[in-house]
């Protein structure tokens, strides 16, 4: 499931946000862009990050990763937006540290066990320090979707 995941996923090689509410506008701008979120889920996704982000808490868990997610009854598969910030958002981390790399995860509501493992996979990528070294070092879209291939392994 991963590794179609990662082959499906948009990446996003710099985005252009400096907040946390621009960096989710744009996120769900590029998932309808590249084709991995219906243009008619767009703002009930929007709308459900930031529930999620107010009401539960901060999806900045540190070491430079957020991981904004979402599961929605009208959405009909997992998908991945990937995205990487060279300079850094100020995103209200646990760490209290900028974040470099945000992975936007929107999934169905019958989907909790795929839901689970992505998070559980990314939560993985943002313990390896290799991983948050390599990505920001990575030449384009390619380099990092190759990178994500390696690590889903």
């Amino acid at each position: 499931m991963i590794r179609s995941l990662i082959e499906s996923a948009v990446i996003v090689e710099s985005l252009d946000a400096t907040t946390k509410a621009a960096v989710l506008d744009e996120m769900v701008a590029q998932a309808v862009a590249g084709g991995v979120l219906a243009k008619k889920h767009a703002k009930n996704v929007r709308k459900a990050l930031e529930e999620r982000e107010t009401k539960v808490g901060s999806t900045g868990i540190g070491n430079g990763i957020a991981i904004p997610h979402v599961k929605l009854d009208d959405v009909t598969a997992v998908s991945m937006t990937l995205a990487r910030s060279l300079d850094g958002v100020e995103y209200d981390a646990v760490d209290g540290r900028p974040v470099h790399t945000v992975f936007l995860i929107v999934s169905p509501s019958s989907a909790a066990e795929d839901h689970l493992a992505v998070l559980r996979w990314i939560s993985g990528l943002a313990r390896d320090a290799d991983f948050r070294r390599f990505i920001q070092g990575c030449e384009d879209g390619a380099a990092i979707r190759e990178l994500l291939q390696e690590k889903g392994l």
